[in-house]
């Protein structure tokens, strides 16, 4: 019988540690170049009570997290508008994060972005890091690519005789959200939507029945998930609501992973997307009236 020598033990456990690093390597391979790249559209339909008739059937390209200070996700956004477009919905809507830190890749933003377009338009709220970038240098570049922002304010979508309040508020990290004044003037008796980077803000959203709907962005799902789908790291202020759709009382929350990343540029188990909303009345509150 042949009797392992401990050279030849050593030779075994070299053997193993490099299977394991070269199976490390090509994990983060994948995750850096090639599920960065695999982009997805995720469609689902909200049903809101108390939706106007006209806006059955109504859809809304959501997208977050473009992170244009990050060489991967500005080279990228061509093709991510080219998809969004091809869609053609009624409305776009970005909650968030156009900058990375001080690696803001804010002088690309208006070439890339003005591309964007929608019968309702494309409208956006702040995110933590355009804070951090500045603000005022954010929202400069959002007026020059046509976008509209939503800075505790809100806009009136029409069709016909019926409306829909679309709100925005500042970033629950970094801004000053105002909910009551993002939602002054807005009907007691129809659903709004809300726009908020931060998913964690829903529970103070859902304190006021006139909000349906909150989108957010800010967790990017974790960028890196074990099997299943639960991430790694979350960031403060998208802890309690990580990515897809959730119930808070009467509010649906609605959270996309994004379509960039932070400045690690690497997603596992967490392809980037962007969603397609489509709008629709709730049957179970259209026999109640």
């Amino acid at each position: 019988m042949k009797v392992l020598t401990t050279d030849g033990a050593a030779l075994g456990r070299a053997r193993v540690i490099s299977a394991l690093a070269g199976a490390a390597l090509a994990l983060a391979g994948y995750a850096w170049q090639v599920e960065t790249r695999r982009l997805r559209i995720t469609r689902l339909t909200i049903r809101l009570p108390g939706l106007p008739p006209a806006f059955e059937g109504y859809r809304i390209a959501h997208l977050s997290d473009l992170h244009l200070g990050v060489r991967m996700n500005y080279a990228r956004l061509p093709l991510i508008v080219a998809a969004v477009q091809r869609e053609r919905p009624d409305l776009i809507v970005l909650t968030g994060d156009f900058a990375t830190g001080t690696r803001d890749g804010l002088t690309e933003g208006p070439a890339l972005l003005s591309a964007l377009r929608a019968l309702d338009g494309v409208w956006a709220v702040l995110g933590n890091h355009d804070h951090v970038a500045g603000a005022n240098r954010v929202t400069t570049m959002l007026d020059a690519a046509g976008i509209g922002l939503l800075h505790n304010t809100s806009h009136t979508l029409r069709r016909g005789d019926d409306t829909l309040v679309l709100a925005g508020v500042d970033d629950a990290v970094q801004g000053a959200p105002d909910l009551r004044a993002a939602l002054e003037g807005a009907p007691p008796d129809q659903p709004a939507i809300l726009l908020a980077h931060t998913p964690d803000f829903a529970p103070r959203a859902a304190a006021d029945p006139r909000v349906a709907l909150q989108l957010s962005g800010h967790s990017h799902g974790g960028q890196v998930c074990l099997p299943g789908g639960r991430p790694l790291v979350l960031p403060r202020g998208g802890k309690a609501y990580p990515a897809g759709l959730y119930a808070i009382g009467d509010l649906q929350l609605f959270v996309t992973v994004g379509t960039g990343t932070s400045w690690l540029v690497a997603r596992l188990n967490c392809r980037p997307e962007f969603a397609m909303i489509t709008l629709a009345a709730d049957p179970a509150q259209q026999k109640i009236v």
